[in-house]
């Protein structure tokens, strides 16, 4: 999802004060619960008792959030009512569930879960407890992919809450080259829009003797430890352990698939060519 691209989202909010709002956000096909701590008993059992990733927030200026799982999102949150020892002053959930016939696997879960959590965790002011992972949850690639396109959608139900989640990452759609500082147009989402780069592509980088890695996301963004970039010089300092602040010339030191491919710039002189 570029910058200023809107998320679709149909929000109903009941005419009782307790029930909780639910949204659903149209181009992922996901549905979305807010409730309240007091109020987790009024979730309708037959329709949140699937799984899905929750996060637990807590309204005491703290900005702690807990980030789970569950097969059973109803059930699971309704045990952190009783008893909750890592978010302990939580007031309010949000919970997530795949809002089509299937809905989603146990390992869906799995690994949104890792991946809500290290993109809230790269948010300036919010502190983040992950729940207990499976660790055995592994996708295919292809599968990772069609999760990692519903991340956007996540992350603004959770700016609906009143979540700042904004988090600095450059322009997305310029970028300057650190040899030249000229201003060149395009983006790595361009890339993968005019079929010159391939979502789950392996992009490569070394510097000062460390080597990163990272990979390459439907939306263009390039995906470092969990954290998705828009920049590549701040995808580059992430991989390599630098402070992602400071420019670090990600055109030229990202390669596709090993050291020894391509650039990103290199894809992106064919697309000023086209």
């Amino acid at each position: 999802m570029s910058v200023n691209a809107i998320a679709a989202v149909n929000v109903q909010i009941p005419a009782s004060p307790t029930a909780p709002i639910i949204a659903d956000f149209a181009e992922h096909a996901i549905r979305v619960a807010y409730v309240s701590r007091r109020d987790t008993a009024r979730l309708l059992e037959a329709e949140w008792a699937v799984p899905g990733v929750y996060m637990l927030l807590s309204d005491d200026g703290t900005h702690d959030v807990y980030v789970g799982k569950s097969t059973s999102l109803r059930a699971r949150v309704l045990q952190h009512k009783l008893r909750n020892s890592q978010v302990p002053n939580w007031s309010r959930a949000i919970l997530v569930k795949r809002d089509t016939t299937n809905g989603f696997t146990s390992a869906d879960v799995g690994f949104l879960e890792g991946r809500l959590s290290a993109e809230l965790d790269a948010i300036p002011g919010i502190r983040v407890a992950k729940g207990k992972a499976d660790g055995d949850a592994t996708l295919p690639l292809h599968m990772q992919m069609s999760l990692d396109a519903l991340v956007s959608s996540i992350l603004a139900a959770v700016r609906l809450s009143g979540i700042d989640v904004h988090r600095e990452d450059g322009d997305e759609e310029s970028s300057s080259d650190s040899f030249t500082r000229i201003a060149i147009r395009g983006s790595v989402a361009d890339l993968v829009a005019q079929g010159l780069l391939h979502p789950g592509a392996e992009l490569r980088c070394t510097r000062g003797g460390r080597q990163g890695s990272g990979t390459v996301a439907p939306d263009g963004q390039i995906v470092v430890d969990g954290v998705g970039y828009r920049a590549p010089s701040r995808a580059a300092g992430a991989s390599l352990g630098a402070d992602t602040s400071t420019g670090y010339g990600g055109w030229e030191m990202w390669h596709v698939g090993a050291l020894s491919g391509p650039t990103l710039a290199s894809l992106r002189s064919q697309l000023q060519g086209q």
